[in-house]
């Protein structure tokens, strides 16, 4: 059975997975990217099919930035449609803006840590954002499936290695993208918070552009690629760090205050993640364990599929396979 396809459109990039379930085995049939010249994400859309010539015409989707907004909330007990209905009238209380201008949805997670109420996962959308993506897909031939979160889907493609196994494992997870890193601090299998940091691989290379300078296509080779300018990039690109370890160390400490429990280990996943030094600057700076991890790991990979290209990047796709992996 061929899944619908998981679409990722990032502020910098649009990446593609599509994924086929044989005997309950998950197979990647395509895996694309595609970047973004300007804001032209139709276009930037119409040349990846074109690149990927998936067999899917259905697709998972997810939205992320300033437009959206994930809350972790508590309610008492209920139906579904019961649930849906109250929050129809609660979300007010938690979203930025107006509740008649959002498209809302919400899930029962597990028990309140008091057993009197039900922690729900609370989600709100523009609905202008929302109209626009599906505009852009159905004039791309596509018929949209699921509209997802980044940071849900992140969580998906996470829980299937298994890597939150243990109920009492607290960690943390930052996808770095090119303008927004999204993050998601759980226990075990529950995610507990939730938040899109203003921060992104675009903030080094313009840091790389401007302190060298260089234009942008040399500014993201080099922050890449730094060969024997290492320790000359590693001091530009200090002071843009320090502000994301500030946005990091703020939500822990937040999180850790909260709930009274402390961090274990962060994984990084997206397209940032790969910058020379940034897994060990974060452990430095955190001073916990900081894993790379691969959102491909423990999935067989056909041949065409285009995957080899990405062999050292897997992790931009983070979102993406997570997408994909939606039934």
């Amino acid at each position: 059975m061929i899944r619908p396809l998981g679409i990722d459109i990032g502020s910098g990039s649009i990446k593609l997975i599509e994924l086929q379930e044989k005997k309950a085995k998950l197979e990647i049939l395509k895996c694309a990217i595609n970047p973004i010249s300007g804001e032209d994400i139709k276009a930037g859309l119409k040349d990846l099919l074109a690149l990927s010539k998936p067999s899917a015409r259905r697709v998972n989707i997810s939205l992320s930035g300033p437009s959206v907004i994930v809350r972790y909330i508590e309610m008492p007990p209920m139906k579904k449609e019961e649930l849906r209905s109250a929050i129809k009238f609660e979300g007010g209380k938690y979203i930025p803006f107006d509740i008649n201008e959002a498209i809302l949805d919400c899930a029962v997670l597990d028990k309140s840590p008091s057993g009197n109420a039900n922690r729900v996962l609370l989600v709100a959308a523009r609905k202008d954002r929302v109209n626009t993506c599906m505009e852009i897909f159905k004039e791309s031939g596509l018929d949209i499936a699921n509209i997802d979160v980044d940071t849900v889907a992140i969580l998906n493609a996470f829980q299937r290695l298994g890597l939150q196994a243990k109920q009492d494992n607290i960690y943390a997870m930052i996808n770095i993208g090119a303008r927004f890193s999204n993050m998601n601090i759980a226990a075990g299998a529950y995610p507990y918070f939730t938040r899109d940091l203003l921060w992104g691989g675009s903030d080094i290379t313009t840091r790389v552009k401007e302190s060298l300078g260089l234009n942008p296509d040399e500014a993201e080779a080099l922050k890449r690629n730094p060969g024997e300018r290492k320790t000359e990039l590693a001091a530009v690109l200090i002071p843009t760090l320090e502000k994301f370890i500030s946005e990091i160390r703020m939500s822990f400490d937040y999180f850790e205050t909260q709930f009274g429990k402390n961090i274990e280990r962060l994984y990084i996943s997206g397209g940032g993640a790969y910058l020379f030094n940034m897994q060990d600057f974060l452990k430095e700076n955190l001073g916990i364990e900081v894993i790379l991890w691969n959102p491909f790991e423990g999935i067989n990979v056909s041949d065409g599929s285009g995957c080899k290209e990405f062999k050292n990047s897997p992790g931009q796709f983070a979102v993406a396979m997570g997408l994909g992996l939606r039934k």
